[in-house]
């Protein structure tokens, strides 16, 4: 069976048994992903990134089918890694950021507009939208800020057990949170346990495929609402504590649009 067939036929399967889930969940998986898939040829990622369409859920009916997983796909040519086209990048994202320098003394390593898109079950897109991507590094954590407008973004169905800490901010609710991951082989033995599967589906943890092995991790997101957009500082693992995101969230606040 050819590649794009079997991932068709396993999203139409998938979409008969799931229960609705967050957006956010797609959205944050979707990001690991991308963070995971760097340094891989095209190809590689090309198929990591499917298969995490396939396994990343969620819900909410639309006419052409429920949407089954977030797509994106980053063009590294079109990658800045100077601060100097913040505008050029912002005119391709749609809406205008307030981009740091620094965050928490990560040093600004590159930043793209990449389009993300809704898929169903019959890998049709059924909307899309843009995607304000810049990425950071200080040693072991390689934190990464995502802005989307505010309406394509959605925390509903996420378990409040995975809140760490909530503070306001100038004003702002800044929200932290710690998201166990796992990252499976897409086989058909490669399985969480029961355990793990019951807090996925109370959504406690977030369950995806597309490794070689087993991985073991924990997603680190902290995240706020201003003028329309919502912003998120994001880092597979790494040593940041809650202080450290939410010091680099304050960075965010106090550097001009």
């Amino acid at each position: 069976m050819k590649f794009d067939e079997y991932m068709h036929d396993s999203m139409k399967e998938i979409a008969q048994d799931v229960q609705p889930d967050p957006r956010m969940r797609a959205r944050v998986m979707n990001a690991v992903q991308i963070e995971r898939t760097k340094s891989r040829p095209r190809r590689m990622r090309f198929a990591v990134v499917a298969a995490a369409m396939v396994c990343v859920l969620i819900g909410g009916a639309f006419a052409a089918g429920p949407i089954v997983g977030l797509a994106s796909s980053m063009n590294f040519n079109q990658m800045s890694t100077s601060l100097d086209d913040e505008a050029k990048v912002e005119k391709d994202a749609g809406f205008t950021v307030r981009l740091p320098e620094t965050l928490n003394g990560a040093s600004f390593d590159n930043m793209v507009a990449q389009p993300v898109d809704a898929i169903d079950a019959d890998g049709n897109t059924v909307y899309s939208y843009q995607e304000f991507y810049a990425s950071y590094r200080d040693g072991a954590t390689q934190p990464f800020m995502t802005v989307i407008k505010s309406e394509y973004d959605s925390d509903e169905g996420v378990s409040d057990k995975t809140i760490v800490d909530t503070r306001e901010v100038n004003g702002i609710t800044m929200t932290y949170r710690e998201i166990p991951t796992i990252f499976l082989p897409p086989t058909k033995d490669a399985k969480p346990t029961a355990e793990e599967q019951a807090a996925a589906d109370r959504g406690e943890m977030f369950i995806s495929y597309g490794s070689d092995t087993r991985e073991d991790g924990v997603y680190h997101v902290i995240d706020w609402d201003e003028d329309g957009l919502t912003y998120s500082i994001n880092a597979n693992d790494g040593d940041w504590t809650a202080d450290d995101f939410f010091a680099a969230a304050e960075d965010v606040l106090n550097t001009e649009k």
